[in-house]
């Protein structure tokens, strides 16, 4: 069953499969129910069809009459038709969000790698072998790298992603969601979040199982994370806000952090030139 042969119908059917042994949600009501298994359906549908024939060439009007909908419920479940496509990237920004809300004897990086690499695919579909499985994930990389809309996409989220998790990271340190150390962090999750993107699209044309891909997104990450730690490093110190103290005596700007972390960021500005001064990198490991 070779995947580049597939018809939007033979999709669908390897998706619905997948998602038919889910568990339900713990506390989940009938009419809950209902309305998830419909917003997975329209995805479904949305997605077999994306793969199928291309991102640009099928339309909101197509997807909700293959779902027997109108097109207003498909967008009371999916705010744009990229959103269609991407329909993880709401529930990858919550599931961070929550991650990172509460300080833990967990490194805030370490807390950020787990999050992501919690979102990569480590087993075939029910019922496909994994090397159809990663034919299909290959199929389904390629349009979204290949269309000029969905390679967007993330930017027109980005606001999105930014609101979600800066307020959680606001209340992990007890500071305002508009301080500007809180929305720069926020920024560099979002760009950590298309570095996994952009890794898994490339590392995914040439990996023989979906465990390899996520040996390789995951080297990728914290690649990254090397670079990003020092910004995350102040987010784990003690201190209860993210209020800047001055040091007049040494001109200083300090963000909190804990001052025996190896990651801690000190810039200097001083009277002769404007030295700065920083350690920066930090080691990350992969979760166990």
């Amino acid at each position: 069953m070779p995947t580049d042969d597939l018809t939007a119908d033979e999709i669908l059917d390897i998706l619905e499969s997948g998602h038919a042994q889910e568990d339900p949600e713990p506390g989940e009501g009938l009419r809950d129910r209902k309305k998830r298994r419909l917003r997975q359906r329209i995805s479904n549908v949305a997605t077999a069809l994306f793969l199928a024939e291309g991102f640009d060439n099928v339309s909101v009007t197509r997807i909700a009459a293959a779902c027997e909908v109108s097109e207003q419920t498909v967008f009371n479940y999916f705010h744009t038709k990229e959103s269609m496509f991407f329909d993880r990237a709401d529930a990858t920004a919550a599931t961070i969000a929550e991650r990172v809300r509460h300080r833990t004897d967990e490194p805030l990086g370490q807390v950020v790698l787990s999050s992501l690499l919690g979102g990569m695919p480590r087993r075939p579909t029910a019922g496909i072998e994994e090397r159809h499985d990663i034919g299909l994930f290959r199929r389904f990389c390629a349009v979204a790298d290949g269309s000029p809309t969905l390679r967007s996409a993330p930017y027109l989220e980005l606001e999105r992603f930014l609101a979600t998790v800066g307020d959680a990271l606001a209340e992990r340190v007890g500071a305002d969601a508009r301080d500007p150390g809180v929305r720069l962090t926020a920024v560099v999750l979002a760009g950590l979040v298309l570095v996994r993107h952009q890794a898994t699209y490339t590392h995914v044309r040439t990996v023989p199982s979906l465990a390899a891909l996520e040996r390789a997104v995951r080297d990728d990450l914290i690649r990254a994370l090397d670079l990003a730690g020092p910004t995350l490093a102040a987010f784990d110190g003690p201190q209860p806000s993210m209020s800047r103290r001055r040091d007049s005596a040494e001109g200083c700007t300090r963000l909190p952090r804990r001052t025996s972390s190896p990651t801690a960021t000190h810039h200097c500005g001083s009277t002769d030139g404007g030295r700065r001064e920083s350690t920066s990198r930090t080691a990350f490991r992969s979760p166990a």
